[in-house]
């Protein structure tokens, strides 16, 4: 085998060299449409997150209701915390324990994307 020289050496090393920097450039637009692409569908999720507006409104409790169900129905809304829910609705009502009783009426947080 006979070992090649001048000018083909030059070639190879410069064909080398171009392969080289096809795949950097590749692998570089590869890279920028990922994180173009993840960009956009972070934004777009963002977009579909509907904005909640906070109202008040009177409850009667009902027999067998608990603090712990009305922040299921009214905070699940706005994915708010339970406890966090029931911490709110007993300083709005100045309550110092859990217990709620039928008949009472208690004034509670509710959410809504609509102005009202």
């Amino acid at each position: 085998m006979r070992e090649r020289t001048g000018y083909y050496k030059s070639k190879m090393g410069r064909s080398r060299v171009v392969r080289r920097t096809r795949w950097a450039v590749i692998a570089t637009l590869a890279l920028i449409f990922c994180m173009v692409t993840c960009i956009f569908v972070m934004n777009s999720s963002a977009k579909e997150e509907h904005e909640t507006y906070k109202y008040y409104t009177s409850i009667e409790i009902q027999e067998g209701d608990s603090l712990w169900e009305i922040a299921q129905e009214y905070g699940a809304v706005a994915h708010i915390d339970s406890r966090d829910y029931i911490a709110e609705v007993k300083e709005i009502n100045h309550l110092q324990g859990d217990e709620i009783h039928s008949g009472q009426y208690l004034t509670i947080p509710y959410y809504s994307s609509i102005i009202k």
